[in-house]
C-alpha cells in the first residue's frame, strides 16, 4: 500500500512538471512570434534548468537565439540538440544557416538538406538550401529551389533578394531588378535590396553599352 501511494505521488509530481513545462514553452513561443527574443529565450532556458532532457526547449533556445544573431552560441546548442536527436530539423537548419552566414556553403548544404528532408516546404529552409545549392552545386537547381522558397512566401524581402542576387550573378537583369523593387515595396528601408538595385541597374548599363 505505502509503495503505491509513493507511486502515485510520483506519477502526480511528473504530471505537475510535465504541465508547468508545457505552460512555459508555450508562453515562450508566443513571446517569439511578438518578436519578444530575449523574453522567449529566458523562458526556453528556464525549461532546461528544469529538465535538461527537454529537447523542445533545447530547439527554442537555438530558435531564439539565431533571431538575436547569437550564432557562437547557437552553434553550441544545436549541436546538442543533434546529439539527441539528429532527427531535428531546428538544430539542422540552425547548422545550416550558421555555416552559411559564415559563407561556409559546402558543409551549410548537408544540415540544410537534412533540415528540407525532414521538414519539406519550409519556406526559409528552402532559401538558404537553394543559395547553398545554387553556390555549391548546381545553379539551376538552386534558382529553382529560391523559387519554391518564393512560391511558399511571396512577400519575403530575404527570398526576394536571394534570389535576386542569384539571377544577378546569371545576368538575368531584368527579372532581377523586378525582385529587388519588389522587396522594396515590402520596405523601402532594405539596405540589401538598396544596393543590389543599384547596383543591377548599373550593371546591366554597362553591359547593355
Amino acid at each position: 500500500m505505502g509503495n503505491n501511494n509513493l507511486q502515485n505521488r510520483k506519477i502526480k509530481s511528473k504530471q505537475k512538471l510535465s504541465s508547468i513545462i508545457a505552460n512555459k514553452l508555450e508562453k515562450s513561443e508566443n513571446a517569439k512570434v511578438m518578436g519578444n527574443y530575449e523574453q522567449a529565450l529566458r523562458i526556453a532556458k528556464s525549461v532546461l534548468i528544469q529538465d535538461p532532457s527537454c529537447l523542445e526547449a533545447a530547439e527554442e533556445v537555438v530558435d531564439n537565439l539565431l533571431s538575436l544573431q547569437d550564432f557562437a552560441e547557437a552553434e553550441k546548442v544545436a549541436n546538442f540538440v543533434l546529439e539527441k536527436n539528429d532527427k531535428s530539423y531546428i538544430g539542422n537548419y540552425a547548422l545550416g544557416f550558421i555555416y552559411l552566414t559564415d559563407n561556409l556553403n559546402d558543409l551549410a548544404i548537408g544540415y540544410l538538406k537534412k533540415a528540407n528532408e525532414l521538414s519539406p516546404n519550409n519556406p526559409e529552409i528552402l532559401r538558404c538550401l537553394g543559395w547553398a545549392t545554387f553556390h555549391v552545386e548546381n545553379k539551376l537547381k538552386g534558382l529553382v529551389t529560391l523559387e519554391r522558397a518564393l512560391n511558399l512566401r511571396s512577400e519575403d524581402p530575404l527570398i526576394l533578394c536571394d534570389l535576386g542576387v542569384c539571377l544577378l550573378q546569371e545576368q538575368i537583369f531584368s527579372k532581377a531588378i523586378n525582385l529587388f523593387e519588389q522587396a522594396l515595396e515590402i520596405d523601402s528601408t532594405n539596405e540589401r535590396a538598396q544596393d543590389c538595385l543599384q547596383a543591377a541597374k548599373s550593371l546591366e548599363k554597362k553591359l547593355s553599352n
